[in-house]
């Protein structure tokens, strides 16, 4: 996603910048501890990180997309950013990739490509792309992958066009979930994982109202930029793979969603989360669990690029 702030963000990206080299600030926030800088994406190719999730076939690895205008690619790297290589989608277009999301059904690890950018909330062609995730003793920053299309599904928002920046998946219940961005609540949506015999184009399924999000305040309020009144848009999102936490992203902040036994998640994202401490990045947009739960990794658009982590205590 392209902001007119850029300049600003920029700036903010150089001032980060000059003082990775210094000793992080560790800062506790409930269960978690954190942001630290666990490398930086220096790949030029990768200047646009907007998504982010681990491989479920090796342990630190990770993938990343660039969004509108780039390859319909997603990228390897591992838990310092360090380029790994990368996987052609055979046959997809790159219209604005947003995001990008890992899963397993039936013993097969898969990726998720979400073509689902739409700033002017005018899209009626956005889509999901799902590939069989290649062996990543296959990887080689010198050849890029190409793997085939397992299936694709069309995305269609009951209440009309919606900007949307992220996708999570669910795979205990089969389900692909959204975030709005450009609403107020932010609104949930579901959709199948798999696509439903007999229904062309399935609609998404209306979940409720993200909650929990804080608003800001005094000049930031009014200030048009990532840092000010963007600052509380969802621009990433993931579910950890025991289905028990979701953690959102936006421009400013990361938030944790707690899941108790039984629970929907539209019950337990229309709770108040726990507010981790600032991710101070210029336009962070990449965000997912670690394989193992027990850490947040975000990352964020610019080149080169921090990449930071929030860890479990």
């Amino acid at each position: 996603m392209r902001f007119p702030s850029l300049v600003t963000a920029g700036f903010c990206f150089a001032l980060l910048n000059a003082s990775s080299a210094a000793t992080p600030v560790v800062v506790t926030s409930g269960d978690w501890v954190g942001p630290t800088n666990a490398g930086s994406i220096a790949e030029p190719t990768i200047n646009e990180s907007s998504g982010l999730a681990p491989s479920l076939r090796t342990a630190d690895v990770y993938w990343t997309n660039n969004d509108s205008g780039g390859e319909p690619v997603l990228y390897a790297i591992d838990g310092t950013g360090k380029y790994l290589g990368s996987v052609r989608f055979a046959g997809a277009v790159n219209i604005d990739w947003e995001d990008c999301a890992s899963f397993s059904v039936n013993g097969k690890a898969y990726l998720l490509a979400a073509d689902v950018g739409d700033n002017y909330a005018k899209r009626i062609d956005c889509k999901l792309y799902i590939i069989e995730e290649p062996d990543p003793a296959e990887l080689d920053p010198a050849h890029e992958l190409t793997a085939e299309i397992a299936w694709q599904l069309p995305v269609t928002f009951p209440d009309g066009p919606r900007d949307c920046e992220n996708v999570a998946v669910d795979p205990a219940e089969r389900s692909i979930y959204f975030i709005s961005k450009r609403t107020t609540p932010p609104v949930v949506y579901r959709l199948p994982l798999m696509p439903v015999k007999g229904t062309a184009k399935p609609m998404l399924e209306l979940v409720g109202n993200l909650y929990g999000i804080q608003q800001p305040t005094g000049p930031l309020a009014l200030l048009e930029t990532l840092q000010g009144k963007y600052r509380v848009l969802p621009c990433g999102f993931d579910i950890s793979s025991d289905q028990r936490t979701a953690v959102v992203l936006t421009y400013g902040e990361v938030y944790i969603y707690n899941r108790e036994p039984g629970e929907t998640w539209g019950s337990a994202l229309a709770r108040q989360p726990l507010r981790l401490s600032d991710h101070n990045l210029p336009q962070a947009e990449g965000v997912c669990f670690t394989p193992d739960n027990q850490a947040v990794m975000v990352s964020t658009e610019g080149t080169p690029a921090p990449l930071l982590r929030y860890t479990r205590k």
